[in-house]
């Protein structure tokens, strides 16, 4: 089984330490202080050629939305992702794209924003098989104008050659972790919450069933990234985590 540590929070000199601690990887947040700039990029080299750490990507999200009726902001959100994957296809070979939501606008005429989100997708995966990679669409954590909170959602959303990222954290603030168990999956992130909003818990301290989960995931041979909001507590999931599936 492989463990990716993802966290926003992460100081960066603590990467080094992935590896002894017993993470085969990490998922860089590619913005704010992991903006994939000439640094960062340099960072994942060094850890990929030093340090055998493997990497994934989680592509911009803040302030951007694959479903906007606002022409410059869509274009901007595409132009984002893909400079995501152009710019480090050559160490990972996943990355992981929000679903777009509705905008006060885009509430008045919500199919126009469906439509927006299943072309940007199709313009995304194309991006993604040039440059031979995997994007995979996540699921959403239940919020009202968000897209993509549960299975039917990311189904209507799937084109030739997008992956499908099972966010189970999110999924439990939708009562939908059976349902999305059912569906094909490509990556997988794990926290924990009580079922209400996404806490980004340590797991075993929310109201999810570890090993039901872990049950439901035993033909899965992707990776499994703990998104944490720190090292000490992501080292703290790791520990739960192997301890219920030894």
């Amino acid at each position: 089984m492989k463990i990716y540590f993802s966290s926003a929070h992460v100081d960066l000199e603590q990467l080094e330490d992935l590896k002894d601690i017993g993470f085969q990887g990490w998922e860089v947040i590619a913005e704010g202080p992991q903006k994939l700039d000439d640094d960062m990029i340099s960072l994942i080299d060094h850890l990929r050629s030093s340090y055998d750490l493997e990497i994934s990507v989680h592509a911009p999200f803040s302030d951007l939305n694959i479903a906007s009726l606002n022409e410059p902001i869509w274009g901007e959100t595409l132009r984002q992702i893909k400079a995501a994957i152009e710019a480090v296809a050559s160490y990972a070979r996943v990355f992981v794209i929000h679903p777009g939501y509705v905008s006060p606008l885009a509430a008045f005429c919500p199919d126009k924003a469906l439509r927006k989100n299943k072309e940007a997708l199709f313009q995304l995966t194309r991006c993604a098989r040039e440059h031979g990679v995997t994007v995979t669409i996540e699921n959403m954590v239940n919020v009202e104008f968000l897209l993509g909170r549960f299975p039917d959602e990311i189904a209507d959303m799937r084109v030739d050659g997008l992956g499908f990222t099972f966010d189970v954290g999110h999924a439990n603030t939708a009562d939908a972790i059976d349902s999305f168990l059912r569906m094909s999956v490509d990556h997988v992130h794990l926290h924990d919450n009580n079922g209400q909003t996404d806490e980004h818990l340590v797991l075993g301290l929310g109201n999810i069933n570890w090993s039901h989960v872990m049950r439901g995931l035993r033909r899965y041979k992707g990776v499994f990234v703990l998104e944490s909001r720190t090292l000490d507590e992501g080292v703290r999931s790791l520990t739960y985590l192997q301890r219920i599936t030894l």
